[in-house]
């Protein structure tokens, strides 16, 4: 019997050939077609993630094989979400590589089932895990702008020829990188919390061990902090703030591979 999983990374897979064709074509068919194919993925996704969740009554974030598939999915909503926003075609040339990789790291690792704890059947778990995974998912969309404005302000210092792609402006990059990682930082800093009131309020040493998943979290929350605070006060310059937003996505990957020491 093939895997429901199977048909969602065959239109991932669809979705993420023609973003590419995209870039180096840009016509709308393509477009359409990619968003055709994403979203054809992500409702086959959204259908299993809900019926394992109906099954086990425990959120699909219980292991790496989970976390991994459920950040794709969390990143592709938030794309279809804020479109009407950012109205950014070539953003998909961009993040479908990146939903890809997520969904199949998930796929690479073995789905073993983990003896549950009595934490996953609260509702505190779902809060917690859906805040801190679409806090993610916002640093993810984030990095994506960032590294454009570090491509655009590299080739406007070095005076190189512009990209042949129809990437945002410097401010364009830099405006969405700002309101994603500022929207997306008290989502996170919600998850991050929620974790250590549960820990110090209900947990103990044999189904709560604070281990790499919390350092992880507290060491990216600092850097992405730091990044909010220079885009607030403006105190900071703008290619480092969007360096630090590409460290703090990084540190949010320490994060997901956390879970397996948890």
């Amino acid at each position: 019997m093939i895997d429901h999983s199977v048909y969602a990374l065959f239109f991932y897979v669809s979705a993420m050939a023609f973003a590419l064709l995209y870039g180096g074509f840009r016509q709308k068919t393509l477009f359409v077609l990619t968003v055709i194919s994403a979203g054809a993925g992500f409702v086959i996704q959204t259908v299993m993630e809900a019926r394992a969740w109906f099954h086990t009554e425990i959120p699909p974030a219980a292991n790496l094989h989970e976390l991994f598939q459920l950040t794709a999915w969390a990143v592709l909503a938030l794309y279809f979400i804020l479109y009407p926003m950012t109205r950014s075609r070539i953003l998909v040339f961009f993040l479908m590589p990146l939903v890809n990789l997520a969904y199949m790291a998930g796929m690479m690792v073995p789905n073993q089932p983990l003896e549950p704890k009595p934490f996953y059947f609260t509702p505190w778990f779902a809060i917690h895990i859906f805040l801190l995974v679409f806090g993610i998912g916002f640093f993810f969309v984030s990095f994506l702008y960032a590294a454009i404005f570090i491509m655009q302000d590299h080739s406007l210092r070095h005076r190189h020829a512009p990209s042949h792609l129809p990437i945002p402006s410097l401010e364009e990059a830099e405006r969405w990188s700002a309101r994603l990682l500022l929207a997306g930082y008290p989502i996170y800093t919600l998850g991050m919390f929620s974790s250590i009131i549960y820990g110090v309020l209900f947990g103990n040493k044999e189904h709560y061990r604070p281990g790499l998943l919390e350092g992880a979290s507290v060491l990216a929350w600092l850097v992405l902090g730091v990044a909010s605070y220079g885009w607030l006060t403006a105190k900071v310059h703008p290619r480092r703030r969007s360096w630090l937003v590409v460290a703090g996505a990084a540190f949010s990957v320490l994060i997901i591979l956390g879970i397996i020491w948890h």
